[in-house]
């Protein structure tokens, strides 16, 4: 029983050996791509002008219309929210990327071992997105340090303590949303077709941060640019690497890697 236990902790090590092998080598030749700081930064320009609209036209009518509604209502969308947390994400992304390297270990044909290959490289992918909006929002939401909705009858809606670690003063952003958006722009990029299924599961969860009275609109639009953002950054940064993507030198967008690899073998 030792021995086959010890046998087992050994092919472990050796699978993640060789993974880590494989990502090392990929990591350190990124693909040359042209810079698209302008680019961003004037979509960061247009969005914070947008927060700041949705703040101002929405924030206090809303969350005050909230606030009147049936406690049975907003209660409907206690479960709803649950698909904005992000551990089981985090699970499923981690189940992911084992499954796969071990299924590519295990694979009888060079064709099923880059298929498994490619099924890992899109769980380190995903994993890597939540990982990257989880941290962007607890930093942004502190460095803020928004109060809450329940708090608007003593602070008002705009309220800012900065590098607060209350957490009665982290409403902006909307951490479920910037979750539920990051997942939606990942499983976008590598399904593109599929995006308008994933965008219906995102729009109820956030709706439902404000409709729980957790958030202001413009928390759930900031949490929203937030994930979208997270994710897209670190899809070019995997596709400068050919990790899940391609990408062209002058592209904005990455392109998933082997759409047609279950029919074809191709990657």
């Amino acid at each position: 029983m030792t021995g086959r236990a010890g046998s087992m902790t050994a092919g472990v090590a050796d699978v993640a050996r060789r993974a880590w092998r494989d990502l090392a080598a990929h990591w350190r030749r990124p693909a040359p791509v042209a810079p698209l700081w302008p680019l961003w930064s004037a979509l960061a320009v247009l969005a914070v002008a947008a927060l700041i609209a949705v703040g101002m036209a929405l924030d206090e009518r809303t969350a005050r219309a909230v606030f009147q509604l049936d406690p049975r209502l907003r209660h409907f969308f206690g479960p709803v929210t649950q698909a904005g947390k992000s551990n089981w994400l985090f699970a499923l992304s981690v189940l992911a990327v084992v499954y796969g390297l071990f299924r590519r270990e295990t694979a009888a044909t060079l064709k099923l071992r880059a298929a498994w290959g490619l099924f890992a490289s899109r769980g380190l992918y995903f994993f890597a997105v939540m990982a990257f909006s989880g941290i962007a929002a607890q930093i942004v939401k502190h460095v803020v340090g928004r109060a809450r909705p329940y708090l608007i009858g003593a602070d008002g809606p705009f309220h800012f303590d900065l590098f607060s670690l209350r957490a009665v003063e982290a409403s902006f952003p909307s951490g479920h949303t910037t979750t539920v958006f990051a997942a939606l722009t990942a499983l976008t990029l590598l399904w593109p077709r599929r995006g308008p299924a994933f965008l219906l599961v995102a729009l109820p969860v956030a709706a439902s941060r404000i409709m729980l009275g957790a958030h202001y609109p413009s928390d759930v639009a900031g949490g929203a640019c937030l994930g979208v953002f997270c994710a897209l950054i670190v899809a070019r940064i995997f596709a400068r690497r050919r990790i899940a993507f391609t990408l062209a030198p002058d592209a904005i967008l990455p392109k998933p890697r082997g759409r047609r690899l279950a029919g074809s073998g191709r990657t």
